[in-house]
């Protein structure tokens, strides 16, 4: 038997066409069962009826795995981006960026990005550096000083550079608070709609 494992396949085949093959005898004529021996078309039934439970259980009802694929579909709760996951992917990614800079650039971009000074250039940035401002601002401090510098040099006195910035802050509330109308007037029209 071992001798038949160890021969290639080729070799198998040419074993097998030698011998004559018989063909399995008919019921009339295959010799009877022995004593305690079992009927083999029994037991082929026996297992091909085992065979189809066994696949029957082994696949759940359609139902069951429509279910199944339901949930599997669902996100899971941890898939959501959280404010203290961004603060991680932020640090992680300035720290990345500050490795590539030059010496220099890598001491300044640690200094800007403080939480304190981030906290006070974000509320800066939503306030201060408002176009409308410094627009009115730059316009208002412009016609102001040259006006006052016109004044000052027919009049006889030293000009003060205060002016400018005064002129400067009262222009850019004027521009603020013409932002402010503007958005007061158009919100009125958008809601409407």
């Amino acid at each position: 038997m071992s001798e038949r494992s160890t021969l290639p396949h080729e070799h198998f085949e040419a074993l097998l066409e030698g011998h004559e093959h018989k063909a399995l005898p008919d019921p009339e004529h295959a010799e009877p069962l022995r004593p305690g021996e079992k009927d083999p078309v029994d037991l082929l039934e026996a297992r091909e009826a085992v065979q189809e439970i066994t696949q029957t259980e082994t696949q759940p009802d359609p139902l069951r795995r429509l279910q199944e694929a339901e949930k599997a579909a669902e996100p899971t709760a941890s898939a959501y981006v959280d404010q203290e996951l961004k603060q991680i992917s932020l640090r992680r990614e300035l720290r990345n960026i500050q490795r590539t800079l030059p010496a220099s650039q890598r001491t300044l971009s640690k200094l800007v990005h403080q939480p304190v000074l981030r906290v006070v250039s974000e509320a800066a940035a939503g306030s201060i550096s408002r176009p409308s401002g410094l627009l009115g601002g730059g316009l208002v401090a412009l016609l102001g000083t040259s006006g006052y510098l016109y004044y000052a040099k027919h009049v006889g006195f030293t000009y003060n550079y205060l002016v400018f910035f005064l002129l400067f802050l009262a222009g850019f509330a004027i521009g603020l608070s013409l932002e402010l109308l503007v958005h007061l007037a158009t919100r009125g029209r958008k809601s409407g709609l």
